[in-house]
């Protein structure tokens, strides 16, 4: 049997994540200048340009790789302003003599909407490779791949990893269901997210209040559910995943976060501790 990491470290392409230091200054805008005023329609969010999330990923006791996650800065694509928002997974030196894994997913986020507008992803996994590159035009509600080919999609359809921005953002309380259009494959799917409880959780990054989430959703991506996956979502101003447990077939993933720098929102939301 083949193993496969798409239930390993591939989670970190989309959706993994912390806290540790206030940036000292308001970073420069990576790609362009914009101040929130001169955009009314913005989105309040929790997350901003600058924010830089790393983790480890563990496979059982074995320390098998890193996650990074970051907003890179704000991007004008096709008459839309977005966040670009990058993530990568790497193994490490042990187990890349194993299983190599070098991945990169970037996505384009619209500031107002926080819509997807742009998907790009290349995994390079042992000798598995794969590209895939998505527009999605929402007035068509079609999603147009590289190729040429296109495919429908539900109005606000998010990819596997502008979607796990979309949830942070959203107003966690316990008992809450959330549903929303992901696309991923060629295949739009209703992901659902399911705030169970709260916890208290300690990581290396430090020790936090979370929610308890599990995110349901077939197909491939950040959320694909080969096995019970949880999240411990900090109960914060930020609201970053500060852990990810999956248990599958072959064992066990955890998916820890080590630092977290904080970004500069354009416009910053409020969110209460509850």
């Amino acid at each position: 049997m083949k193993f496969s990491f798409d239930s390993t470290l591939r989670p970190l392409s989309g959706m993994i994540f912390l806290v540790t230091c206030l940036l000292a200054a308001c970073p420069a805008w990576a790609e362009e200048d914009l101040p929130a005023e001169a955009h009314p329609d913005t989105a309040a969010t929790v997350f901003g340009v600058g924010e830089k999330m790393v983790f480890k990923v563990g496979f059982g006791p074995i320390d098998a790789g890193e996650g990074i996650l970051e907003v890179l800065g704000i991007i004008n694509y096709k008459g839309h302003t977005c966040y670009h928002v990058e993530s990568k997974a790497n193994s490490n030196r042990f187990f890349s003599s194993l299983y190599k894994v070098r991945d990169k997913v970037t996505s384009y986020i619209d500031i107002g909407s926080l819509y997807s507008i742009y998907f790009h992803k290349r995994l390079r996994e042992g000798d598995y490779k794969k590209t895939v590159e998505i527009d999605f035009d929402h007035l068509q509600e079609e999603a147009i791949y590289s190729n040429g080919e296109t495919y429908p999609i539900n109005p606000g359809v998010q990819d596997v990893l502008s979607a796990f921005y979309f949830c942070r953002n959203l107003d966690l309380d316990v008992g809450d269901v959330y549903d929303l259009p992901a696309h991923s494959s060629r295949r739009t799917y209703d992901l659902k997210i399911i705030v169970q409880g709260k916890e208290r959780v300690e990581v290396e990054a430090g020790t936090y209040d979370c929610f308890v989430v599990e995110p349901l959703l077939e197909g491939e991506g950040l959320f694909k559910h080969e096995g019970k996956m949880t999240l411990y979502i900090s109960d914060d101003e930020y609201r970053v995943p500060v852990l990810i447990k999956t248990k599958v077939a072959v064992g066990s993933i955890d998916v820890e976060l080590k630092s977290y720098r904080p970004g500069v929102p354009l416009i910053p939301k409020t969110v209460e501790s509850n």
